[in-house]
């Protein structure tokens, strides 16, 4: 028996001393911590002058703009508002040949140099030729349509009406670019030429030529 007290008594001042030794080499005092720095696992701690867990924002992509996916054109026309895919037009095969995107001025036909422009086209806004990539490092706004090419009985005061020179029936004639004609001009253009290009378009959902009004406007 009294051996057992000798080695109880024995193993109370090794435990002592050891914690004694633990606080003296600054050795966590917590049991997470030391169970932390036993398991070779420790909370790691931050560098100097940088906060805990702390994350570093994520990195914008390239340019970091994106296009209206979907809008509406020919809001205020007769035949009624026509929703527009501005998405697959941009980014897709829509070219007429159905082998490229269609160009950014062929529609923002205002957003090339002067040097660029054929006629009808007289107004020129920007000194290179808009392209995604160009728009993506320009701060300079894309205009809509409707910012020149106006509601015929909605001119704001001090602008004009862009016009333009046509030949029909073999004699010339000048005509007032409005909102809806300018629509008309540009968009029954090219799905003319692509169905001429590609016939088989003709029977695809939702695409129209000149004479299909009902297939593009709401009413």
């Amino acid at each position: 028996m009294k051996n057992l007290v000798k080695v109880v008594v024995a193993l109370v001042v090794v435990l002592g001393a050891f914690a004694l030794a633990a606080i003296n080499i600054g050795l966590p005092s917590s049991g997470s911590g030391l169970l932390a720095q036993l398991s070779g696992n420790p909370t790691p701690t931050p560098p100097a002058n940088t906060p805990a867990n702390t994350a570093k924002p994520a990195t914008p992509a390239a340019g970091g703009k994106t296009i209206p996916k979907t809008f509406t054109l020919d809001q205020d026309g007769a035949e009624g508002a026509v929703p527009f895919d501005h998405d697959t037009h941009a980014l897709q095969n829509y070219s007429p040949d159905g082998k490229s995107p269609i160009a950014c001025v062929e529609c923002h036909h205002t957003d090339q140099p002067k040097s660029a422009l054929k006629l009808p086209l007289k107004t020129s806004e920007r000194e290179v030729v808009l392209t995604m990539d160009a728009w993506q490092k320009s701060p300079q706004k894309v205009n809509e349509c409707r910012s020149c090419h106006f509601v015929a009985t909605d001119i704001p005061e001090g602008k004009t009406m862009p016009t333009a020179d046509y030949t029909e029936r073999g004699k010339t004639v000048t005509k007032e670019l409005n909102n809806e004609l300018a629509y008309h001009l540009n968009c029954n253009t090219c799905h003319d030429a692509a169905a001429g290009l590609r016939p088989a378009l003709k029977s695809k959902p939702g695409f129209a030529t000149s004479t299909d009004c009902k297939a593009c406007h709401s009413k």
